[in-house]
């Protein structure tokens, strides 16, 4: 699988832009402020839906314009693809061959994709939600029933909140069961995903850094820890009964305080959280690892290449960690890169 060629049309700083891809790797270089970034936001965004730069979609329309479109032409399976994704304040639509999608969500899978990013330092040293994005985009990419189920978790939990707050009981048991429906196959999922990219993660960790510490990551289910080893029925149970029990206290403070949404991916070395005793040469060794690892993971679940964006390598890694990062480059497929260093 790989990205032919790319058409932006009032995205960010991009009145029109063409753009022709090689197959393999594409570094795009220039000063700072010249919209390299901005190209790979386009292919993020065509992947996942989403900006890795900013939560607003609106965001990414061109200062002085109503509406974008990214239009793009991709093979895979060995068949040329066309894909159109337009945004605007009243209108978000999915083109793909010719078959229109309403919602932003049906490009997941299509393009899968993995990024590296100066603001990826957040998963290492940022909240615990940081954390849990890292393995909602991976499954996402590569299991629409986890999208499904998470999209139904936070909908029902929503549900759930406002009967809380209005101290009002009823029909709060049935978005209880839809709840505790969702957050049973999203944290079993998640606890999967978390131990897969431990494995990955450790040996990339190793391969970059030649050092002696060990990289771990730990998935811990707020409340059900004990039981993400288990299944979907006995997951399930054990959060009905919580939401049931809990819910005096939670009328009090009108929200939900157990399940998914409030979950951590525990980072370490050598036994140490990350967070708070690794160096800025072990953190970002370890963002670096750990999204290899991502990759791996996606392309075997997903059979395919997946895109690899490196936003700004030389913000990254060290020379010496930075070239070994390179030198794996010839594993990947198709490889994006941004770059101020005319010696990249």
């Amino acid at each position: 699988m790989h990205l032919r060629a790319l058409y932006l049309h009032n995205f960010r700083k991009y009145e029109e832009g063409i753009f022709e891809f090689s197959p393999t790797v594409n570094t795009i270089r220039g000063p700072n402020a010249h919209g390299k970034s901005t190209l790979l936001e386009a292919i993020y965004f065509l992947s996942t839906g989403r900006s890795f730069r900013t939560s607003q979609t609106a965001d990414l329309i061109r200062h002085g314009a109503i509406s974008f479109y990214v239009d793009a032409v991709f093979i895979k399976n060995g068949i040329e693809q066309k894909l159109r994704v337009s945004y605007s304040s009243t209108e978000r639509r999915v083109i793909h061959n010719n078959t229109a999608f309403p919602y932003l969500n049906s490009l997941l899978g299509l393009l899968p994709s993995v990024i590296i990013h100066p603001d990826d330092e957040s998963i290492v040293k940022g909240p615990p939600a940081a954390r849990r994005q890292l393995l909602d985009m991976l499954l996402a990419q590569s299991d629409p029933l986890y999208v499904h189920h998470l999209s139904r978790y936070d909908r029902a939990m929503r549900q759930r909140n406002h009967l809380l707050r209005s101290k009002t009981a009823a029909s709060i048991d049935s978005w209880e069961y839809e709840m505790a429906n969702a957050a049973a196959y999203v944290v079993l999922q998640r606890a999967r995903a978390a131990f897969d990219l431990g494995t990955l993660g450790e040996k990339h960790y190793a391969l970059l850094s030649d050092a002696s510490e060990t990289l771990t990551l730990t998935y811990k289910a707020h409340g059900a820890s004990d039981k993400i080893d288990t299944d979907i029925p006995t997951l399930r149970a054990l959060y009905r009964d919580q939401y049931r029990r809990h819910r005096p206290r939670e009328m009090e403070v009108g929200s939900t305080l157990t399940g998914p949404h409030k979950d951590e991916l525990v980072i370490t070395l050598n036994g140490k959280e990350a967070r708070s005793f690794a160096s800025e040469g072990q953190q970002r060794t370890c963002i670096a690892a750990l999204r290899l690892a991502e990759w791996d993971q996606l392309h075997t679940n997903t059979q395919e290449l997946p895109l690899m964006l490196i936003d700004d390598i030389g913000m990254s890694l060290d020379a010496t960690r930075r070239k070994k990062l390179i030198d794996h480059f010839s594993t990947l497929g198709q490889v994006f890169i941004t770059t101020t260093d005319e010696q990249n």
